[in-house]
């Protein structure tokens, strides 16, 4: 069991539909909060109640080891993160460009591994004094199963998923906790905002308030991986 209460966690993504809802359940559960969103702008969006907003731009790598070098500069080390942040894109592989497909690859896959391993010095040092720490991600359903014009995104977070799965081997020794959450479709609005592509006409999703709840209480269960089923 993680005890949430007074842990420092760190949210990318707090801006968004499901990233907000996580900020705001961790913050109900007791835990300090760092947030991150992709502009000034979306920063507007982060929950109140956080202690730390971030601008973190996944796509720039200058701004992944900004943010990095930020928080490791100052005396509050993490206990957690939880990686919320990520891009859509729909379309056929004929129609989706390189360009495209390796946006969608930096932003949720590449740019979340770099920030997890700019931040591993200061977290394995933290767990090995509280003995725990948490990393979780959400590649979701799309790690499991592959859907017809979304190649290029199920192949991001196909990889994203793969990541966790292996960083969450490495850290077994440093008593660091790496959950994949694979929720299916939640209505985060994230589809309407696609980087390419028009969404299909997807069923009626979860709530984002569920999901977080489903997400967070397998922080605090310990585990390391949350099917689609789970949800």
């Amino acid at each position: 069991m993680v005890e949430l209460a007074a842990k420092r966690v760190l949210v990318v993504g707090s801006s968004g539909s499901l990233g907000g809802q996580l900020t705001r359940q961790l913050i109900a559960s007791g835990a300090t909060v760092f947030a991150t969103a992709s502009s000034v702008e979306s920063a507007e969006r982060i929950p109140l109640g956080v202690s730390l907003r971030l601008v973190l731009d996944l796509a720039n790598p200058a701004s992944i080891q900004g943010v990095a070098d930020h928080l490791l500069s100052i005396d509050t080390p993490l206990d957690g993160v939880v990686l919320a942040a990520g891009l859509v894109g729909f379309g056929s592989a004929f129609d989706t460009s390189p360009t495209s497909a390796a946006t969608l690859m930096q932003v949720n896959y590449l740019g979340q591994a770099e920030l997890i391993s700019r931040l591993l010095p200061m977290l394995t040092a933290r767990a090995a004094e509280t003995g725990e720490g948490f990393i979780a991600g959400i590649s979701g359903l799309v790690a499991e199963k592959a859907f017809l014009g979304m190649s290029a995104y199920s192949a991001s977070k196909s990889a994203f998923s793969s990541y966790l799965a292996g960083l969450g081997m490495e850290l077994r020794r440093y008593k660091i906790t790496v959950l994949d959450a694979r929720p299916g479709h939640t209505e985060t609005g994230l589809a309407g905002r696609a980087i390419f592509g028009t969404a299909p006409a997807f069923p009626a999703g979860m709530t984002a308030a569920h999901v977080a709840s489903v997400i967070v209480a397998g922080i605090i269960d310990g585990k390391r991986e949350l099917a689609s089923t789970d949800f």
